[in-house]
């Protein structure tokens, strides 16, 4: 765990097997039937969405395993829960990428009012978001979840090690690029401050 609150993030390998992905696949593959617009797709194949766990309800538990409970115990204590699910895909023909950023946005329901700190919910692809205070950001852990293999052609994960410690701020120097690779069933844990980006898919 030390790792993790250094660098801002930790490589878990291995964690689901054969049979395991096969589930989570079969699971996510359930997105392209929906028509909602927190789902982005063309010719039928979805690569991103937004409300996974409403969509999807049975993934609240097909993700977890001993090792990750472990983990997000240790990490953000015994009251720890799911706050939402996302999905990418980057097949060559519709590739995409992000520039660095962080994550500094929470989704909230819609029935949420604006609360001091936080600032005024707004859509993004028909999900209400808004932006906690430093100290909400800080508290969470984001697992990414690997179905595929991720290599230096699909447009990889590109981070900024211990840039998680400047806050909301967006500052490059002084931090090493590296750029995660990974196999199937690895789950990459990240805190969501720290400075990343990806590439697009080479065809």
């Amino acid at each position: 765990m030390n790792n993790l609150e250094q660098q801002g993030w930790l490589l878990l390998e291995s964690i689901y097997d054969g049979d395991q992905l096969s589930q989570l696949r079969a699971a996510v593959s359930q997105l392209s039937n929906q028509h909602d617009e927190a789902v982005r797709g063309r010719s039928g194949a979805v690569y991103s969405a937004r409300n996974v766990l409403q969509l999807v309800p049975e993934l609240a538990d097909l993700w977890r395993t001993p090792k990750l409970v472990d983990l997000l115990t240790q990490t953000l204590g015994s009251q720890a829960g799911l706050v939402r699910g996302l999905f990418f895909d980057k097949p060559p023909e519709q590739t995409w990428a992000l520039p660095w950023h962080k994550d500094l946005l929470i989704t909230v329901g819609d029935d949420t009012n604006e609360t001091t700190g936080y600032s005024k919910p707004r859509p993004r692809a028909g999900i209400l978001h808004m932006e906690p205070p430093l100290e909400v950001l800080q508290s969470m852990l984001t697992l990414r979840i690997h179905l595929d293999e991720m290599t230096l052609e699909n447009g990889p994960l590109e981070v900024l090690t211990g840039s998680h410690t400047t806050g909301k701020q967006l500052l490059f120097d002084g931090f090493e690029k590296q750029i995660i690779t990974s196999q199937a069933g690895d789950v990459f844990a990240m805190r969501p401050l720290l400075v990343h980006a990806s590439g697009r898919s080479i065809p």
